[in-house]
């Protein structure tokens, strides 16, 4: 929705859960990791939610 007011693509990566259905996903990175805190599973950990993101940048640069 923020690409079609803008008129061009500006996401290049995405950054989800296992279970999620990215097989509309063509166009973008995606990267798809365990992301939950092992104490509280609906909050995501720091260190995964960094590591994925991590990964994300290597492959786009």
């Amino acid at each position: 929705m923020m690409e079609q007011y803008i008129g061009k693509k500006v996401i290049d990566a995405v950054v989800v859960g296992p279970r999620v259905d990215v097989s509309a996903v063509n166009d973008r990175l995606v990267i798809q990791e365990v992301l939950e805190a092992s104490d509280i599973p609906y909050r995501h950990d720091r260190q995964l939610l960094h590591n994925a993101l991590e990964k994300a940048l290597q492959a786009l640069g």
